[in-house]
């Protein structure tokens, strides 16, 4: 008669060794914190700052401008879309950045990738893969209670985010334009150049997203009927693949843009015309 020999006393069973890995997995979690806190540190002095967000007047009579012989039509996507809404605490005026920010921030932070990368960096939960947690879990309950139950909100956070890339191409479209002695014409400078790059970034980043991907082929039982849906929805499966790739870009790309805004806004830096 066969017996079991699968040790079942505690003693029996193989050690848990408290950190095999002997490599570098350190530094990607650092290299994140690093990445992130400098851009927090960013994010937070130009949205309280609340001026120098636009390169030309529209609608509102910017006294911060720089006068300029040539004025491009950029807008920084820290405070797009904007809303003229002048609000005070006390003497404290609200910045029109904080009305906007929480919509990337609330797709951002719940993003599955984007969760992956601050537990591990932040949390060490874990560090890494084969890298035992900081803290030990009692009971597991995943986003089933408070309060990471909110992270279900990320579907829902998509489709702001979508309308946040239409703003994106809205603003690209505006910064072929500039505005000397009065008239309007029609030309491309570096900052044009940096808002395809990041329109293209954000793009990307947003449509490659798990939440995109199941939209396209969710609740579909027999894809080769499918059509449409199907052919897509492979298409949204090989960008989801670089959707990591795409976080890390965009968040750069986002900060590059509202920087160059600021520069040529705040006349520090005159922008290269191209035609």
């Amino acid at each position: 008669m066969a017996t079991d020999t699968t040790p079942e006393t505690k003693e029996a069973r193989t050690p848990v060794i408290e950190n095999p890995r002997k490599d570098a997995y350190w530094l990607a979690p650092t290299t994140t914190i690093v990445v992130l806190v400098v851009f927090i540190i960013y994010a937070t002095i130009r949205a309280f700052m609340g001026r120098y967000f636009a390169t030309y007047n529209e609608g509102e009579n910017f006294p911060w401008l720089a006068p300029m012989r040539l004025q491009p039509h950029y807008w920084s996507p820290f405070y797009s879309p904007y809303i003229p809404v002048h609000l005070r605490i006390g003497a404290w005026p609200i910045s029109a950045a904080l009305y906007v920010m929480i919509l990337p921030l609330a797709f951002r932070l719940s993003c599955y990738f984007c969760r992956r990368v601050y537990y591990r960096a932040f949390f060490q939960d874990p560090g890494a893969c084969a890298v035992r947690e900081l803290f030990k879990h009692r009971h597991y309950t995943g986003e089933t209670r408070w309060p990471t139950k909110i992270f279900n909100l990320h579907r829902y956070t998509f489709y702001i985010a979508v309308i946040l890339v239409g703003f994106h191409w809205w603003h690209l479209y505006n910064a072929f334009f500039y505005t000397e002695a009065g008239q309007v014409h029609v030309g491309a400078g570096l900052g044009t150049l940096i808002f395809l790059i990041d329109t293209l970034a954000l793009t990307l980043y947003t449509f490659s997203c798990h939440a995109f991907r199941h939209l396209i082929g969710g609740a579909v039982n027999w894809f080769s009927k499918a059509g449409w849906r199907y052919k897509t929805w492979r298409w949204v499966s090989w960008l989801n693949e670089y959707h990591g790739q795409f976080f890390w870009i965009s968040l750069v790309t986002v900060m590059c843009a509202d920087l160059y805004v600021y520069l040529v806004a705040s006349g520090v830096f005159l922008d290269p015309r191209f035609f």
